[in-house]
């Protein structure tokens, strides 16, 4: 599982690069030309369109993956780009088009500082993980290589989570202990239910559900998830519901 979330990271900050550049590049061209009206609308439609396609995408059809290196079964990363890469170009454009005015006025100010905030902390996020979703003896992770949260199966509640509609693009875990959920920097969760996202993951939502409730009603075997044999007996059995 290593490799292949490396690989991904790698290629999301690639694309996080990209999307800086491309923001920034785009806003000193309109503003260098801002008598041309075709430069500003153009690149916008464009992603308008990309983040549209990414962002109203069909869920994945893929099953979990048996990692070679980990007892685990995990889910990597969907390509292509995340939908937080086009919001990050926009928000580059918008800091370099408007920063650069003299005058930016009452409503600006709060505009400039609230994108180079969202800026920072979107590439921050970026530059450090990848949605992922492992499956493990102990119970189901997001996000690699810096977990997001971690949810053990004695935090979950029985009988869940329900089968998700077809463009459903988060999975809700129900939790009967919320104290026992940690989330990234050391944080527990109080609340009674965590969302686990899927739309950026290479996982079909109903075979994920399936694969938690399954392990949530038959704890006898969770000891052997992330073996070619347990995963083959998983697929057969969801297979058959």
């Amino acid at each position: 599982m290593h490799p292949v979330i490396i690989r991904a990271l790698r290629r999301q900050r690639i694309t996080v690069v990209g999307a800086v550049v491309l923001g920034l590049t785009w806003g000193l061209l309109v503003r260098a030309r801002s008598d041309d009206a075709l430069l500003t609308v153009v690149p916008m439609l464009l992603l308008l369109v990309g983040s549209g396609v990414v962002l109203f995408r069909g869920p994945s059809r893929a099953a979990l993956r048996v990692a070679p290196d980990a007892a685990v079964a995990y889910a990597p990363p969907r390509a292509p780009a995340p939908f937080a890469a086009f919001a990050l170009a926009w928000l580059c454009f918008q800091v370099v088009r408007y920063g650069g005015e003299r005058e930016l006025g009452l409503f600006r100010w709060p505009l400039l500082v609230g994108s180079l905030a969202l800026i920072v902390f979107v590439l921050v996020d970026l530059w450090r993980q990848v949605p992922a979703v492992e499956l493990s003896p102990e119970g189901v992770g997001f996000g690699r290589p810096r977990r997001t949260f971690f949810v053990p199966w004695s935090a979950l509640a029985a009988g869940q989570p329900i089968l998700p509609m077809a463009q459903s693009r988060t999975l809700r875990l129900v939790l009967a202990r919320p104290g026992l959920v940690s989330r990234e920097g050391g944080r527990l969760r109080r609340t009674d239910r965590e969302l686990l996202p899927t739309q950026d993951v290479d996982v079909a939502p109903e075979f994920l559900a399936a694969a938690i409730r399954h392990y949530l009603d038959h704890p006898a075997h969770r000891p052997a998830i992330g073996t070619v044999a347990e995963h083959a007996r998983l697929c057969q059995v969801i297979g058959g519901k």
